[in-house]
């Protein structure tokens, strides 16, 4: 595994970056393997250093990859200047706090942001291992899914939804949720971020339940369930779903994540709900439920096998609800492999 740094050595190289200082945990996971709460890594054009405190000192034993040298210190911010001081030149990511920018510059050394993101460049790409383990997870939610439905009726809470859902993932071998459960039932399902509440879903309810799970890497799915029946929504769904199976039919190796957006607003826009498709298609999917690249109309990235992107078309009409579709895909040569194929449909009645 840490081919993984011997790769960003390679890019800091062409990129000019003699030492880059990584703090987003979720970047060191990636890097070397920790799993804890508090860390920091500088990365040279030799070396990898690794800094945690001595709640890890035993757990950095067992999950540290190999080739990486590693420190117990007592204080982060006299370790982290110590370090910093060695160079003339430290960039740092996108995530570095204002407290360790503070700690870095009061080195002496001049501090610049690694404005290419060369770290999330190289997460774009899944490996095998990481691939299974996403697939992982998207079992878990279906199967955390499926054990909920009887939760799933008409009188309960939304809260109630989301807690029985959350239980269920975490049975089925997550360990957390990959971001605050959406449960938007009725006039709440055109609030595309609304996390459950006490609201009591009411019969005839479409439902937007949009959720995830992680252990290490995240799912990210929605499916609409309906508390009984609702003509209209369903007719919704049926322009929702054909925007996203449009948009899965484009994705492949060698197109923009911008023109896969496209695809699917051309097609919602042509249906006359334009306006009500009010954010961008998808995102990338790993350690973070939220990665690069973003299936928006203004990133250009192409699009490479290997990347694991979701595809999420809506339509949100105010004050009567709304209705969101999301598959997640592996991008391949010829096309992609949909990740969320182990649920069996798009849309659930329940009564």
């Amino acid at each position: 595994m840490t081919g993984r740094i011997d790769e960003l050595q390679k890019l800091m190289k062409q990129s000019g970056i003699d030492c880059l200082f990584v703090s987003s945990l979720s970047d060191i996971f990636y890097l070397t393997g920790f799993t804890g709460s508090t860390a920091m890594l500088f990365v040279d054009g030799h070396s990898a250093l690794f800094m945690t405190d001595g709640r890890y000192e035993e757990q950095i034993k067992s999950e540290l990859y190999k080739g990486i040298d590693s420190i117990i210190v007592n204080s982060y911010q006299e370790s982290a200047a110590a370090q910093a001081a060695r160079y003339r030149k430290v960039h740092v990511t996108y995530s570095c706090g204002l407290l360790e920018y503070e700690t870095l510059t009061g080195a002496g050394c001049s501090v610049d942001i690694d404005r290419e993101n060369l770290i999330g460049g190289l997460r774009m790409i899944k490996d095998a291992d990481e691939i299974s383990q996403i697939k992982d997870m998207y079992r878990a939610a279906y199967e955390g899914f499926v054990n909920s439905l009887p939760v799933f009726v008409a009188g309960n809470t939304e809260d109630h939804w989301a807690a029985e859902l959350e239980k269920q993932m975490k049975l089925a071998g997550a360990r957390t949720t990959s971001f605050d459960t959406i449960v938007a039932s009725g006039a709440r399902g055109a609030l595309p971020h609304g996390i459950a509440t006490r609201k009591k879903v009411e019969v005839n309810d479409p439902v937007v339940l949009d959720y995830g799970c992680r252990l290490n890497y995240c799912s990210d799915v929605t499916r609409l369930v309906i508390a009984g029946g609702n003509a209209e929504a369903e007719k919704i769904a049926g322009i929702v779903y054909t925007a996203l199976k449009k948009a899965s039919e484009f994705v492949r190796e060698g197109v923009r994540a911008c023109d896969a957006d496209a695809v699917a607003r051309e097609y919602i826009e042509s249906q006359g709900y334009g306006k009500y498709f009010n954010h961008s298609l998808g995102h990338g999917v790993g350690i973070d439920v939220h990665e690069k690249p973003s299936l928006n109309r203004r990133d250009e990235t192409v699009l490479k096998a290997g990347m694991v992107v979701t595809i999420e078309p809506g339509i949100y009409l105010p004050e009567k609800f709304g209705v969101r579709l999301e598959d997640t895909v592996l991008v391949t040569e010829n096309g992609c492999e949909n990740l969320t194929a182990v649920f069996d449909r798009y849309i659930y009645k329940n009564l």
